[in-house]
């Protein structure tokens, strides 16, 4: 059996994907997954809530995607957040973000980083791999940074692992946390958030 670090072990067993995986679909985070119901996970009088707490938090929330909160019930992840229709009554899930603080080590971060793409690697045979290194946009100062690896899909739909490092006075400011992110993302998220912030 292949040996992996407890730390990895409990990231993986927190998601789960078929071997050899050509979409996203069965893909989950929490036990949760892209198109299913955010009712299911959340009543409907907290998403609500949710949207209403988050519509001007950022830039890129307007009726076509909000994105809402979820902290309590989980077994891995700080939070998850997700990306729903305002107008859909099912509030279909379009996207899930899991976050995993790196406790102010982001080089510990760059190394599970890199434990989780290997892995993906293999499940994602025919994924387009890149990637990417870039200033986080919500800092005007340019002095947060990001970085990604991307598993893009023939569909259009994404995977994501991301280490975010806030700059530390922009950091507290705000009440984030740097942090481990695991994306999945549909290719209509993909092109509404592309349109949004670039």
């Amino acid at each position: 059996m292949k040996k992996i670090s407890t730390y990895l072990f409990l990231v993986l067993f927190s998601f789960s994907a078929p071997s050899f995986a050509d979409d996203i679909s069965d893909f989950q985070i929490e036990g949760i997954s892209i198109g299913d119901s955010l009712l299911d996970y959340m009543s409907e009088k907290e998403i609500k809530e949710g949207i209403e707490r988050t519509k001007d938090m950022y830039q890129f929330t307007t009726d076509e995607f909000s994105e809402v909160y979820k902290y309590d019930g989980l077994k891995t992840y700080f939070f998850l957040s997700f990306f729903v229709k305002r107008d859909d009554k099912n509030f279909t899930i379009y996207g899930i973000n899991g976050t995993l603080p790196h406790e102010k080590d982001i080089n510990s971060c760059y190394k599970k980083m890199s434990e989780i793409s290997k892995e993906f690697s293999v499940t994602y045979k025919n994924a387009k791999k890149n990637e990417e290194t870039f200033n986080n946009p919500g800092d005007p100062t340019g002095r947060s940074k990001m970085k990604q690896v991307n598993f893009i899909f023939k569909s259009g739909d994404k995977i994501k692992i991301v280490c975010t490092d806030f700059e530390e006075n922009f950091r507290i400011k705000n009440n984030l946390i740097d942090g481990l992110d695991i994306i999945i993302q549909s290719k209509e998220v993909t092109d509404w958030l592309s349109k949004r912030i670039n």
